[in-house]
């Protein structure tokens, strides 16, 4: 790469951390006021403790909880170091995405193709099909991991949160159409910088998505997975809506090992510490680690069915 490439990918890659640790700030508010009803736009910021407002230079992401040192100015009670925990992971969520999909040209994306490109990323950019892909990743990763986040606090989320995730799929869809639909593209040998897909596939594959999440959830609550269910059963939505069934097919899966070593762990360990994750933060972990080796996960051979 020449040193304008260079330069560009180091100052979007730190506007992407700065954007995701914004972003991380406000998941912090909307996971803890989100499940008690309060209101999350319009109410500002406040100590959990004194219940006193926060400074705005006390609210800066990350170095607003290092500036203060982990206490609350006002009544000097510690805060949890789990809001700059959370801000910090959404930083390099968003960063280690955009240099994944965008810049290394989807390395890890199930099209085998989206790698054959002439020239750099900023040559490209913003044109390329690959930011709408980054965008509506993170979107997805951003839902799931509040759900989970919630669900680690044994809370319930309250649907119309997934409804505006839902809500936010068919904008990027509209957009691009291509971007819930890469494995299905790539199993047809599609090239996406050629062919977008249709509003019809993507729709096609978004409702597939949902049946089998509705299919799931039945037999999940049956099986009673860990912490609350609602946040598993809108996990699965979301993943099933946003990339089809065969993604879902493959987080279940991850999930249901994962509930497996745990189950199993609990019952040889019977004196070691009880707590489990919930079945929400393993379908995180779950969409993470797919997305991470998406490209050599098996395809359907969808001219075939």
């Amino acid at each position: 790469m020449d040193f304008l490439t260079i330069l560009a990918t180091i100052v979007f890659t730190i506007f992407a951390f700065g954007y995701g640790a914004c972003f991380g700030s406000f998941l912090n508010v909307v996971v803890w006021r989100l499940p008690r009803h309060m209101p999350i736009l319009l109410a500002r910021s406040h100590c959990p403790k004194c219940k006193q407002d926060i400074k705005s230079t006390d609210n800066i992401p990350i170095f607003g909880w290092l500036r203060l040192r982990g206490k609350c100015r006002n009544c000097h009670l510690p805060i949890s170091p789990r809001y700059p925990l959370v801000e910090t992971g959404v930083a390099l969520l968003f960063a280690v995405l955009f240099l994944l999909i965008v810049v290394a040209h989807g390395l890890t994306l199930p099209a085998s193709n989206l790698t054959d490109h002439r020239g750099n990323w900023l040559s490209e950019f913003p044109g390329c099909p690959l930011l709408y892909v980054y965008l509506h990743q993170i979107t997805l990763g951003y839902f799931l991991l509040s759900l989970a986040l919630i669900d680690e606090d044994h809370q319930k989320s309250p649907w119309t949160w997934t409804l505006f995730g839902l809500m936010l799929h068919g904008f990027w869809m509209l957009i691009e159409p291509s971007v819930g639909q890469l494995d299905f593209l790539a199993a047809t040998q599609e090239p996406l910088q050629q062919s977008h897909g249709s509003l019809s596939q993507a729709g096609l594959l978004s409702f597939l998505g949902l049946t089998f999440a509705s299919l799931f959830s039945l037999i999940f609550r049956w099986l009673k997975v860990p912490h609350q269910f609602t946040n598993c059963t809108q996990s699965m939505i979301l993943l099933g809506v946003f990339l089809g069934p065969v993604v879902l097919c493959w987080s279940t899966m991850i999930m249901s090992v994962s509930m497996l070593v745990q189950w199993n762990t609990k019952r040889l360990l019977p004196n070691n510490n009880k707590t489990t994750s919930g079945a929400a933060l393993q379908l995180f972990l779950a969409w993470l680690l797919i997305l991470c080796t998406w490209r050599w996960w098996p395809m359907i051979d969808w001219g075939a069915m």
